[in-house]
């Protein structure tokens, strides 16, 4: 019988030699044992919970997961030893900076309040912030941050980008050490690790100057939640994040009705154009294994 690749149902993926393609969604029974011991090549569903990419510890031949979020934090931890686990690099590049510039513009612009104000009729006009002649700091400098500094490149604001190894165009991290309150606009585009758990902690966000939008794409682990919270509230910091530390946020958390502060349900990378971007990579991926395996590799 053939090995199988086990993918989410929408991936809808062209055969390669030897492998078949199953099919399995969160919250749909288990596939039989029969077939998870056959399973070489596994794609947990789209932000799906660990106990759903945990699955794999059944699975006693299984080579590769291929995730389909850009982050995997944790899911390392509950595979089995030996299994390869591969990140989904360029897939939610565009989507997410999209976001991003989104958030800012409706941040800077106040098009949060004036939807909120057109349900009372209230016409609100005033000088409110612009996007343009902003210092914008972009820390993380991976494919989410450059696809963030191409779409903010017509805007006429003044981007500056900080990594952790300092190259390709950016600074090192350290230096916003003595940078903080220098910035307008801070985006967050880390990927979550233990050094950046959280990123901006309380000192560094009580460093940051009177009025700086904190805008967070990575993590919601990257932020100092309860910090974050008494910086909005006094008035001080603004807020515009796609991830939340806890998340879902609950309903009750002060940060849904904190001022200044626009929260979405972490959908970044979901948009009409992950489906067809995640099937090119999740099929790149599957030929280039099975290639592998052909070749002996």
């Amino acid at each position: 019988m053939a090995d199988v690749a086990l993918v989410p149902g929408w991936l809808d993926l062209v055969p390669v030699p030897d492998i078949t393609v199953a099919h399995w969604d969160a919250g749909e029974p288990v596939p039989p044992q029969e077939v998870l011991d056959r399973v070489v090549f596994f794609v947990p569903p789209y932000m799906g919970a660990l106990a759903d990419v945990a699955l794999a510890q059944r699975m006693p031949r299984l080579q590769v997961v291929q995730a389909l979020m850009a982050g995997v934090d944790g899911m390392a931890e509950v595979l089995p030893s030996g299994v390869e686990l591969r990140r989904a690099v360029g897939v939610h590049d565009a989507s997410t900076a999209e976001l991003a510039v989104g958030l800012m513009i409706a941040a800077q612009r106040g098009l949060d309040v004036a939807a909120r104000n057109m349900s009372e009729g209230r016409w609100d006009h005033r000088r409110l912030r612009s996007l343009a002649d902003s210092r914008v700091a972009i820390v993380g400098w991976g494919g989410v941050g450059r696809a963030i500094a191409a779409r903010l490149a017509p805007f006429e604001c003044e981007v500056t980008a900080f990594s952790r190894s300092g190259t390709d165009g950016a600074l090192p991290v350290e230096s916003l050490t003595r940078r903080w309150d220098q910035f307008d606009i801070v985006v967050l585009a880390l990927p979550l690790t233990p050094e950046t758990t959280p990123f901006l902690t309380a000192d560094r966000l009580a460093a940051l100057a009177p009025g700086t939008l904190v805008v967070n794409v990575g993590r919601g682990g990257l932020v100092d939640t309860g910090a974050l919270v008494a910086e909005v509230q006094s008035g001080r910091l603004r807020a515009a994040v796609d991830v939340t530390d806890p998340e879902p946020l609950p309903a009750e958390h002060p940060l849904w009705r904190a001022p200044g502060v626009l929260v979405t349900p972490h959908v970044g990378g979901n948009s009409a154009a992950f489906p067809p971007r995640a099937t090119g990579m999740v099929q790149r991926e599957l030929a280039a294994f099975a290639a592998s395996r052909a070749a002996g590799g």
